[in-house]
């Protein structure tokens, strides 16, 4: 199981000592000190009735005080025996360590003391990685003279201080603290004066992580990455061990030509190897393929130090870890299919299908020699394509780090020829091989991220211009002039990559969806696949390294021949990810409100009722159902959130009142002929804009103006400059009195209505207008789109992919219920022209209100300047102050 090192808090937010178990202050050097206790007792092995805190120092009979007159208290003391410990026996003291806060880089002389006055060994400095290094051991010399000197670690229990260095390989253990042994190497990384950025260090750790994995590898039973105690205390010591280390990594490109170039080295200087070095080689990295939970750990912690140090590259970003395993476990592979990601990145989806199917071979109750076969059939169907090379060597270590399979890791373009794929892809995983595709191709975002190279797009049905020819949807054989989004074509490379009957699970914006862009897409995924799941993600999912909008597609491609009925799609909405924009992890609280150890999150609930829903036996909710195939539009729009029960109740409630006689059920541009709904063309007005007003300055509303009591906020523009283009737009543009505008971008719906204030404003096109010259209907609208019924409909409609958005067909698609005689609705519209015509007023008031304090504090203003201006003690000084 894993080991958890995290501190453990009471319900009065106390530290509970990881000793006693008794409450402390929670101070940062606490936390320090607790989380180093609990390294010394799992990773060291030390028992804890042989530990203790704060520990009072004595010299002779005395305890030691500093010049404030406190007793000096050691952070954490070892004895050598559990009565020693009891009876605070300083001729019995093993080790001594001093702890700081983070922030905090002092402390040695205190630790000097602390061993010489007592019968230690040596001792730890530690403050988790605070500064530049976090830790440095020490070993006491007692010959020629008492001395610290700088040493490779501290003994496990039971070992003495020469026992460090070169241990057998059989003497190697895994460690526990995964997460701290990577910080601590990172940290050493950055601790030796390294200018190199934050990318080149942490492709160095990968570097080094290789040649110890490498080592680990070869059948001698001692091991050539190691340092002992003497070569650590001298520039030629650190050289001998950086040219092992170099040897190793040799031998890991030779392994792996395809990834690394012949010339690579390793960046940083034989020093800072040898740091490394003594942090990683009392461990065992790799271990045998059934040690399933030992593989997780280590993986977990290597993926999530690689995601933090690694800086995103064009649109890639680290899949999280609970999205990859719902996609692996709704994917169900075994140990025979052929798993690829064809945009590998990381390796997230290789490994979270490694994780996968070992467990489902580890839990039958096969011999081990059938288990051990399986596990090594399933290791080699393993196959990705990355075309960042560094990201390649990143995967090829996270995969032996979660128990190998790195060998179909290669570099190449999945959009490219399959030709020119490497060699072992072509043979295993070409076209029409893999039983599975798993992948989060990158997305275009914002700028240059389309693709926009001809030969490219020629390849695909989605690099062309598709329009409606002849009632049918297709192609036009005309590339796309602005380029293609990249996650529309590796979609499309997928299906055809994906062998008759396979599955893909994919990662795509959630715009993919339901706009115009990707309908090119949908059609494609309805010809040659069957829909499975479509499941919105967690505005959070991807934080804090982007905030697209995301969804998980799982489709099946169609065998030759076949043409599935009418059938049901799982959709769900996933609303809590286990983690805020920031990527701090947000746990669920038990009855107590105390915080658990658990995820705050429901994708594992989403897998449940995926799993029920494949057996024939979903309990649809609010957030989970299935939709017919047969229930799709026309544009094949796929959004969950258009098939929201709640959602299409009120639709179903609003339909149900054509029933009624006398009632009609209409949308809004039935509602009225003359009504016209729109949002504008957008101005461009950087070389209109000015600070100050003057003749031909207008003000240029925000949404925000608009739909708040008092709306100041506007820039403003000097409409005497406007180009012949702009003018057409600024009049387009301009609202009146009577327009109901809408809310069409971020928190859409918002409803307000254009009073005298605003008559003939210039407005931002972020608000979609409707304008009807009948009062009663115009009303009516004013009051209905502020019901739930009208704002279902919209949340119903709205998409995008970072930002939420509605259009004016959404807005002329709005089922309004009217009645024949329009005295059935007399009420509501008296009610609504009062609510207008209060507005209107308070328009008014606002503005006499702010003229009159205006006024007031004006004439305040001219009367204290004449009050000073004719006292006897002011003189030009004075009056230049108050005027300024």
């Amino acid at each position: 199981m894993a080991t958890s090192f995290d501190i453990e808090f009471d319900e009065n937010g106390k530290i509970l000592d990881f000793l006693s178990g008794q409450p402390l202050d929670d101070k940062p050097e606490e936390r320090v000190r607790q989380r180093f206790l609990r390294i010394l007792n799992v990773e060291y092995k030390y028992p804890k009735d042989r530990m203790r805190r704060e520990v009072a120092i004595q010299r002779g009979s005395k305890e030691l005080v500093d010049n404030a007159g406190n007793l000096i208290r050691a952070d954490i003391v070892i004895y050598s025996s559990a009565i020693a410990a009891k009876a605070n026996d300083q001729g019995k003291i093993l080790l001594v360590v001093e702890c700081k806060a983070p922030s905090e880089l002092g402390g040695y002389n205190q630790l000097v003391s602390y061993i010489y006055n007592t019968s230690a060994q040596g001792g730890v400095w530690f403050n988790d990685g605070g500064d530049d290094d976090g830790i440095q051991y020490y070993r006491r010399e007692s010959a020629p003279e008492n001395s610290l000197i700088s040493w490779i670690g501290v003994p496990r229990f039971g070992e003495s201080w020469d026992a460090l260095g070169r241990r057998p390989k059989s003497d190697l253990l895994r460690p526990k603290d995964i997460k701290g042994l990577l910080r601590r190497c990172h940290n050493k990384l950055h601790g030796r004066g390294s200018d190199g950025d934050e990318v080149d260090l942490t492709m160095d750790m990968v570097r080094l992580i290789l040649a110890k994995a490498m080592d680990e590898e070869r059948t001698e039973p001692l091991p050539a990455f190691y340092c002992t105690p003497e070569e650590y205390l001298t520039p030629t010591g650190h050289a001998a061990v950086a040219a092992r280390v170099a040897d190793l990594f040799e031998d890991v490109k030779r392994a792996n030509s395809d990834v690394f170039s012949p010339d690579e080295r390793i960046g940083v200087g034989p020093r800072v190897i040898a740091d490394v070095v003594v942090e990683l080689q009392s461990f065992q990295l790799i271990s045998p393929m059934s040690d399933a939970v030992e593989w997780d750990i280590m993986g977990h912690a290597y993926e999530q130090y690689t995601s933090v140090h690694l800086r995103r590259e064009r649109g890639q970003f680290f899949t999280n870890r609970i999205v990859i395993d719902l996609m692996v476990a709704m994917a169900e592979p075994n140990y025979l299919d052929v798993i690829l990601d064809p945009a590998g990145g990381s390796g997230g989806f290789l490994t979270g299908a490694m994780r996968f199917v070992r467990s489902q071979i580890l839990g039958t109750e096969g011999s081990d020699v059938s288990k051990a076969r399986q596990l090594e059939r399933h290791r080699t169907n393993l196959f990705m394509v990355e075309s960042t090379k560094r990201l390649v060597r990143v995967a090829k270590t996270a995969m032996i780090l979660n128990g190998d399979g790195h060998s179909g890791m290669t570099a190449g373009d999945s959009l490219g020829d399959y030709g020119a794929l490497e060699k072992t892809v072509i043979a295993r995983a070409g076209r029409g091989a893999p039983d599975l595709i798993l992948t989060n191709p990158p997305f275009a975002g914002v700028g240059d991220g389309r693709v926009n190279d001809a030969a490219t797009l020629s390849k695909f049905r989605c690099g062309q211009r598709w329009s409606e020819v002849g009632g049918e949807y297709r192609p036009t054989g005309d590339l796309l002039a602005e380029g293609a989004p990249p996650e529309l074509l590796f979609f499309e490379r997928c299906l055809d990559w994906l062998k008759p009957g396979g599955t893909l699970a994919i990662v795509l914006p959630k715009s993919f969806l339901d706009t115009q862009t990707y309908r090119p897409g949908r059609t494609i995924l309805f010809e040659q696949a069957k829909l499975l799941a479509v499941i919105n993600l967690h505005k959070d999912t991807f934080q804090p390294h982007t905030g697209v909008r995301t969804c998980v597609v799982l489709c099946q491609k169609l065998k030759p021949g076949e043409k599935p009925k009418d059938y049901n799609v799982f959709m769900a909405f996933s609303r809590r990810v286990g983690q805020d924009s920031e990527g701090v992890p947000i746990h669920k609280r038990d009855g107590l409100n105390n915080i658990t150890e658990e995820l705050d999150e429901d994708i594992s609930s989403i897998l449940s009722s995926y799993q029920d829903f494949s057996r024939g036996k979903l309990d649809p909710s609010q957030y989970v159902f299935s939709v017919k195939r047969s229930e799709l539009d026309p544009a094949l729009r796929i959004n969950p959130q258009m098939f929201l029960p709640h959602l299409n109740e009120t639709i179903r409630q609003i339909e149900s009142i054509d029933s009624i006689d006398g009632w009609s059920v209409l949308t809004i541009d039935q509602l009225d002929p003359g009504i016209r709904i729109f949002k504008g063309p957008r101005l461009k007005s950087e070389n209109l804009i000015v600070e100050d007003r003057a003749d031909k300055v207008e003000p240029y509303y925000t949404p925000s103006s608009m739909l708040q009591e008092k709306g100041d906020s506007a820039k403003l523009l000097n409409v005497g400059r406007a180009d012949k283009k702009q003018l057409a737009t600024i009049d387009a543009i301009r609202v009146k009195k009577g327009d109901i505008v809408i809310s069409r971008s971020g928190s859409i719906g918002r409803v307000a209505i254009i009073t005298d204030k605003y008559d003939g404003a210039i407005v931002s096109d972020d608000l979609i207008r409707v304008r009807t010259a009948d009062e009663a209907k115009r009303n009516f609208l004013f009051a209905y789109l502020q019901t739930r019924f009208a704002q279902d409909q919209m949340m119903r409609n709205e998409y995008g992919a970072i930002q939420q958005h509605l259009e004016p067909q959404h807005v002329r698609d709005i089922l309004v219920p009217w009645p024949v005689d329009e005295a059935k609705v007399a009420d509501l519209l008296k009610v609504a022209a009062t609510t207008i015509e209060a507005r209107n007023t308070l328009d008014q008031l606002n503005r006499a209100m702010g003229s009159s304090a205006d006024s007031l504090v004006d004439g305040l203003v001219l009367a204290a300047a004449e009050k000073v201006a004719g006292s006897p003690v002011a003189d030009g000084e004075q009056i230049a102050n108050l005027e300024d």
